[in-house]
């Protein structure tokens, strides 16, 4: 087993590693002369900056010292097989850290062609595999370097090993627009033109992907088949279509089925209506679309279509015939719901890109101040989600409260239920979240900030009233507190540090909100509640030095918020306030019980309680 040396056990090492760091011939022949077995030294891994275990011959390889690497290999015994754990510079600006390599495998990152045939020359094994299975050879494929390809064939390189995933060098060189290795990977090594990863992506999907046509003209040359990707369902020539590639279409179309041609057609006249693809054009969305119709007509195959209607898309169906798409042109809704509408049978329910459409429509219709439109597509969405288990974004969550707050500040009317669907999928994301718990709890405070200003700025019915003080009775009720420091709900309400970073929240959302924490009272939050520190929110609230309001301070006392709790630090509000008038109007609001002067006095004379008192009365002397 080969040792790892946090810390150099001698001069000796020291001094070899700063050596070979420096590059320094004489130097090493010269320390290497006064001790026996030098190897022992070559064959150890040494601790370096950036988390990196290397031996010598690797910190020679990464420095490309050609020289002194032959050197080394001429006079000793190394052991090149040992293995490293590296960091390499990609793109000069991003550092990746690959473990167990070895050099061989280093020096073909690096694409030095001297190093890597020293170092065949010497025994080391070409077949190597990382911990992602990356081979010297899928290295060299990546480097584009095609006479370090053919030399490590010619000696012994396994052109069938994949990478983790089942990514070929073919994928590889197809991915970084690699024609020249390309031919090469197929016209003369025999690689498989069809074979895709485990998401499905064979290299015409990826060529596609990476926009590269040169790529897809000889892909599809060689035999390259139209097949779907696992991941999202799209086949090379649907991908081209939602990308809005036409060219790339109209190439791989004489490789597929009549229907798939059409259906690409279809695709493609959609995508010409979602922004999220690049400006809107409409005209090209009707042109593609009125192209796959007489197609359709032309040969007989009619769309498949679900019977059924949603509201969203105003109760529409998909145009059958021609004369039906002529009479989208006179509203433009209609032709984004066709485009949805046509989205939805193609890609499914489930599509991310599908789903993303619907997203950004409903984005645009707000932008448009059409706010309910927009609110009832991102619903329909977010109901997808739910219903099929699709992962939640948390951004696009916080997108909601963004929504709503924007819809509040123009006095626009917030659909209830819309409200009530939002904060009850946050709630799930809060009981199974671990790394976005907080975020999460942000997002729902901000909700609530919207609920507390649709009861005092809109109009809402004594029923309405009464379910949104339910649903947040509920949330209270779930004590859910921030991983980060303790915080409460009512906690957060009351602190200035509780801002979004979003333009629309904060503009309508600022804290500390009189309206937030009373309707948090209002729904049963504990006003004596402590956080990590054991702050109160009464502790939180006078903390923040430019805010004064009576209206809070008084909220809290009626609440029966304890003017004289003590945080962590043995300070009651009193001694953290901040702003001298909210100093004084603490000052008259300190009214202490007999029962709070005695709790002190335990607590400050250190008196035995926790065997002696009830233990109903053990957490309030705590407070104290």
């Amino acid at each position: 087993m080969v040792e790892v040396v946090t810390k150099y056990k001698d001069n000796f090492s020291y001094y070899l590693l700063a050596i070979i760091d420096q590059g320094n011939i004489k130097a090493l022949k010269t320390h290497l002369s006064t001790v026996q077995n030098p190897e022992i030294y070559f064959n150890q891994v040494y601790d370096k900056p950036s988390k990196q275990k290397c031996t010598p011959l690797m910190i020679a390889c990464l420095k490309r010292y050609t020289d002194m690497i032959r050197i080394i290999l001429s006079y000793f015994q190394v052991d090149l097989e040992v293995l490293n754990d590296i960091e390499l510079m990609e793109n000069d600006h991003d550092a990746w850290t690959f473990h167990n390599v070895t050099v061989l495998w280093a020096a073909a990152a690096i694409n030095n062609f001297e190093i890597v045939k020293l170092l065949v020359e010497n025994g080391a094994k070409i077949n190597h595999t990382t911990i992602t299975n990356s081979t010297a050879l899928r290295c060299a494929c990546c480097n584009g370097n095609l006479e370090m390809v053919r030399y490590l064939v010619d000696h012994g390189a396994d052109t069938h090993i994949t990478k983790i995933h089942n990514e070929t060098n073919l994928i590889a060189s197809v991915f970084n627009d690699d024609l020249i290795m390309t031919t090469y990977l197929v016209d003369v090594l025999g690689y498989d033109i069809n074979q895709y990863t485990d998401d499905g992506r064979s290299p015409l999907y990826v060529a596609v992907d990476r926009e590269s046509y040169d790529q897809v003209l000889f892909l599809l040359s060689r035999g390259a088949r139209n097949f779907q990707a696992v991941d999202n369902q799209l086949s090379p020539i649907m991908l081209a279509a939602d990308k809005r590639l036409p060219d790339y279409v109209n190439a791989i179309a004489p490789h597929c089925s009549l229907l798939e041609q059409i259906e690409a057609e279809e695709l493609l006249g959609s995508a010409y209506a979602c922004g999220e693809q690049g400006s809107v054009d409409l005209d090209k969305c009707l042109r593609y679309l009125h192209q796959a119709m007489q197609h359709r007509l032309e040969f007989d195959l009619p769309k498949t279509i679900h019977p059924s209607t949603n509201d969203i898309f105003c109760h529409r169906l998909e145009c059958q015939t021609i004369d039906e798409l002529h009479a989208l042109q006179t509203n433009h809704n209609n032709i984004y719901s066709e485009a949805l509408l046509v989205r939805e049978r193609l890609l499914g329910v489930k599509n991310a890109k599908y789903l993303q459409s619907l997203r950004y429509r409903g984005a645009a219709l707000a932008d448009n101040a059409q706010h309910y439109d927009g609110v009832m597509l991102w619903l329909y969405e977010l109901e997808l989600r739910r219903h099929h288990s699709i992962p939640m974004d948390r951004d696009e969550l916080r997108q909601w409260a963004s929504i709503f707050s924007d819809m509040i500040y123009i006095s626009t009317i917030i659909p209830i239920s819309a409200w009530q669907t939002v904060t009850s999928v946050i709630v799930e994301e809060l009981n199974h979240a671990t790394t976005d718990f907080d975020f999460h709890l942000y997002t729902l405070l901000y909700l609530i900030t919207v609920a507390s200003q649709m009861l005092s700025k809109t109009k809402l019915s004594t029923r309405d009233q009464k379910v949104l003080q339910k649903d947040i009775h509920s949330i209270v009720q779930r004590q859910f507190v921030s991983q980060s420091n303790g915080s409460t709900l009512l906690h957060m309400s009351l602190n200035s540090t509780s801002s979004a970073n979003d333009y629309f929240i904060d503009r309508n959302c600022r804290y500390p909100s009189f309206d937030t924490a009373r309707l948090l009272l209002r729904c049963g939050a504990d006003a004596n509640a402590m956080d990590a520190v054991r702050d109160t929110p009464l502790h939180v609230f006078v903390s923040n030095a430019n805010t004064f309001n009576d209206g809070t301070i008084e909220l809290l006392h009626s609440a029966h918020a304890h003017m004289d709790c003590v945080n962590a630090l043995g300070e009651t509000p009193m001694d953290v306030v901040l702003n001298s008038t909210t100093r004084q109007l603490l000052k008259l609001k300190i009214n202490l019980s007999l029962k709070c002067f005695c709790a002190r006095f335990i607590q400050r004379n250190r008196i035995p309680y926790h065997d002696k008192i009830h233990t109903s009365l053990i957490e309030f002397v705590e407070k104290h």
